[in-house]
């Protein structure tokens, strides 16, 4: 089965406009690293011109990663659709101070249309470049030496893509926490964008995908979204909140993966708690 996993690098948003993540430089590099273990036939990195040529020599030459596995296309933030609009309800000297990208958040779907062949593939999946990390994955999945360690972890490979593959033959995928009593996490979109309002799960963005026509209809489900709420709204929403949404919304389209933690807490006594490393089993 032919798989096209995509992604993207943006180190340098903590502090600007746009708002990012600080000290991400090794960590997503690594991460993306290790998820290349998953081994579809196609990745692709949405990155910015800045840090093409080191992203380039990092992977190809100090790594020996091939550019016929690895692509990495460039794109400036800049040139987000409804770039204006999001910026319009942004506090710009606030972003300086958020760890979150909105623009990164909703290119997740808006890259989509920039892939090229994606009929050729029988699945296409988006996979956060830096989900493989030790805040998500415990110590004994890990293997590697120094601080690769803390980025390489062996759920990543072709037997977990496997799963997924199979997983989405008829549905589109999708990854929710519990977000019900001590597990809650987030709020959610006002209740009149619901056609039933529920919060009972909190879809995470670190992944998901399936059928290139089936993707297709979801983005452009979540297109639509964006834009009745860039229109109608004064605050901007994460791209999880969005998503939890869609999900109610087209419930019997979606092929939920849960978890109810994101990893083993002291308070967790429960040995039925389902932490996100679980899924991948």
């Amino acid at each position: 089965m032919k798989t096209l996993i995509y992604t993207s690098i943006y180190s340098n948003l903590w502090g600007t406009e746009f708002g990012g993540r600080p000290s991400r430089h090794y960590h997503y590099r690594s991460s993306l690293k290790n998820i290349l273990n998953l081994e579809a036939d196609k990745f692709v990195c949405f990155v910015p011109q800045e840090e093409l040529n080191d992203l380039k020599n990092h992977f190809y030459n100090n790594w020996g990663v091939s550019p016929e596995k690895l692509e990495f296309i460039v794109f400036d933030l800049h040139n987000t659709k409804y770039f204006n609009e999001i910026r319009s309800l942004k506090d710009l000297e606030l972003m300086k101070t958020i760890d979150r990208c909105f623009e990164v958040q909703y290119n997740k779907f808006f890259w989509y249309d920039m892939l090229e062949n994606k009929n050729q593939y029988d699945r296409i999946y988006w996979f956060d470049a830096g989900l493989s990390h030790s805040g998500l994955f415990p110590d004994n999945l890990a293997y590697g030496t120094g601080y690769d360690r803390y980025y390489s972890f062996t759920p990543f490979n072709s037997g977990f893509l496997n799963k997924l593959n199979n997983m989405s033959d008829e549905k589109f995928i999708l990854v929710g926490k519990n977000n019900t009593g001590r597990f809650f996490w987030s709020q959610t979109l006002p209740d009149k964008y619901y056609k039933n309002y529920q919060r009972n799960h909190h879809v995470i963005g670190g992944f998901f995908g399936g059928k290139p026509n089936l993707f297709k209809t979801f983005k452009d489900q979540f297109e639509d979204l964006l834009v009745n709420l860039l229109n109608s709204e004064k605050e901007l929403y994460m791209e999880e909140q969005i998503l939890s949404c869609l999900f109610y919304n087209n419930v019997n389209d979606i092929n939920l993966i849960s978890f109810d933690d994101w990893y083993k807490r002291p308070e967790h006594t429960d040995d039925s708690i389902k932490y996100f490393y679980n899924i991948f089993d």
